[in-house]
């Protein structure tokens, strides 16, 4: 055994791996990212960076169906792209322990929303367990697959990004040996059809009191006891904001989903008042409110409903000295980087003159502000051509949907087919720098190369785009102006789907995926 320091990404890593997985998956997305990885570069464990979270879960799924163990991680968001699988997964049941970790970004320090996983976890009725520092992410991810084979479900795994990119200290131990397969028909657990749904969602909540049971087994929700008349209810992370205050407080540390109510009823019933202290949603707090007249935390005010909680409104709700004064903090807004290829794009494309240009999520999205300010919407992944698809269905002229590769492979190519397919006036433009730049530079599916860096085949975007019937594609050096703004300007005025690949590496990476 051994201590070390390791970021929480690192820290569940390495707890996969410590449970003897035989597989991983995920797509890139912050602040999960690193969770595979680490997995990549520190073990022989076979790992996928997936097409996308649908896949990638899907995947997982299939690994389970063979008794062996694996890990499928993303970000909050990623699990909205995941959540058709994941839903039906809990009725179905695993075989092997799957285990899914979600990064939840409070603060939407990358993100475009604050949405909590938790509630993911409740509509699926499935356990979902919270850590609240390195120690516990390992040793809580490595119990999750015991937890998963012991009911038959995926287990949650919900962390911030506050947790996962601090680094604290934790043990390393022993890897278990990974399972053998064990691969067995079973049509009526297997195969999602209206005759088996209903015997299967009973059995889904018959799981739920013994959800309960293992839980009580764990300690993972407990009460610490103290002298004060006012109680704190810590989840997750919050439990280490609740220490700080060292105020001899009586805390209920709730790490573990769902919440036995009796244990709320107990902590609560010789308070005069309880705070509720939660990253995310007012989850917890609302349960609470049944309970107890006397409830301080979101609902109440006391705590803001938005941007990450953090220690320092903890800190100022029981009148203590704030230790991160932002007022003190120097802004830094992201921004594209100098010398990078979509700028010259957007520079070009400002020439040709859009009507309207939809978004995407990538680095390329930074291209909305000033001095470009090229952009004029932005949802989520693969929605700038169904966006584009349906402003010039409505008369308007010279759309432009801008999207990035990796982005395009995630979710664009369906778009594109409905364009094509529903005759759609519009001009869409792949940005082509070679990686998935903005989560850490992740090779993408025309690299040639794998999660582990092996080499695999290429796919092309531009026979990719012929294969879905587009009128015309072409793909452009962004640095050759005049030559990207004409591209530009014969898509925009024909009509017809066209489609114009910017294409330049990330100047970050040109020399890193080279041969050696």
């Amino acid at each position: 055994m051994e201590r070390v320091l390791m970021l929480g990404t690192d820290a569940i890593a390495r707890g996969a791996i410590e449970a003897g997985i035989s597989y991983a998956t995920s797509y890139p997305g912050t602040p999960a990212t690193q969770i595979l990885e680490y997995i990549a570069k520190n073990s022989s464990i076979p790992c996928e960076w997936s097409i996308n979270e649908k896949v990638a879960f899907e995947v997982a799924y299939g690994v389970s169906l063979t008794g062996k163990r694996v890990l499928c991680s993303m970000k909050h968001v990623g699990l909205n792209v995941a959540a058709d699988p994941f839903m039906t997964s809990s009725y179905l049941g695993v075989r092997g322990g799957l285990v899914l970790v979600v990064g939840d970004d409070p603060g939407a320090y990358s993100s475009q929303n604050e949405q909590d996983s938790r509630f993911y976890a409740y509509f699926a009725k499935i356990p979902c367990l919270e850590p609240y520092d390195g120690e516990t992410a390992k040793f809580y991810t490595k119990i999750a697959f015991d937890i998963s084979e012991e009911l038959g479900l995926p287990v949650m795994l919900r962390s911030q990004t506050r947790l996962l990119h601090c680094y604290s200290p934790v043990t390393l131990e022993e890897i278990k040996p990974q399972k053998e397969i064990n691969l067995t028909k079973d049509p009526q657990h297997l195969i999602a059809i209206p005759k088996h749904v209903i015997p299967l969602h009973r059995e889904l909540n018959a799981k739920q009191l013994k959800i309960l049971e293992i839980f009580k087994k764990y300690n993972f929700n407990e009460i610490i006891f103290g002298e004060s008349k006012i109680g704190i209810i810590a989840c997750g992370l919050t439990f280490t904001y609740a220490l700080e205050l060292e105020n001899n407080l009586p805390i209920l540390r709730i790490t573990a989903y769902p919440v036995e109510e009796n244990l709320i009823k107990d902590f609560v019933k010789k308070l005069d008042e309880v705070i509720v202290l939660e990253e995310g949603y007012p989850f917890i707090e609302k349960l609470v409110k049944c309970f107890h007249p006397k409830v301080r935390g979101k609902l109440s005010g006391d705590l803001p409903m938005e941007g990450e909680l953090g220690p320092d409104p903890v800190l100022k709700l029981f009148g203590k000295k704030t230790k991160t004064p932002l007022s003190n903090v120097i802004p830094r807004p992201p921004f594209l980087c100098p010398g990078c290829p979509h700028r010259e794009f957007y520079k070009a494309l400002l020439e040709a003159e859009p009507t309207f240009v939809t978004g995407d999520i990538g680095c390329y999205t930074l291209g909305c502000l000033p001095p470009l300010s090229a952009l004029d919407t932005c949802l989520c992944m693969g929605a700038s051509i169904g966006k584009a698809i349906g402003i010039a269905k409505q008369g308007v002229k010279r759309v432009a949907a801008v999207i990035g590769d990796s982005t395009f492979w995630h979710s664009g190519i369906p778009a594109l087919i409905d364009a094509v397919y529903n005759k759609a006036d519009i001009l869409v433009c792949i940005l082509d720098n070679s990686v998935v730049a903005m989560t850490g530079h992740q090779p993408t599916p025309h690299l040639g190369l794998t999660a582990k860096r092996e080499e695999t085949k290429k796919l092309s975007l531009v026979e990719i785009c012929k294969a879905c019937g587009v009128d015309s594609v072409v793909e452009v050096d962004p640095f050759k102006k005049e030559e990207m703004v004409f591209a530009l300007k014969k898509g925009l005025e024909t009509p017809g789907v066209h489609v114009v690949i910017s294409k330049r590496p990330c100047i970050f990476v040109a020399k890193k995926f080279k041969k050696d």
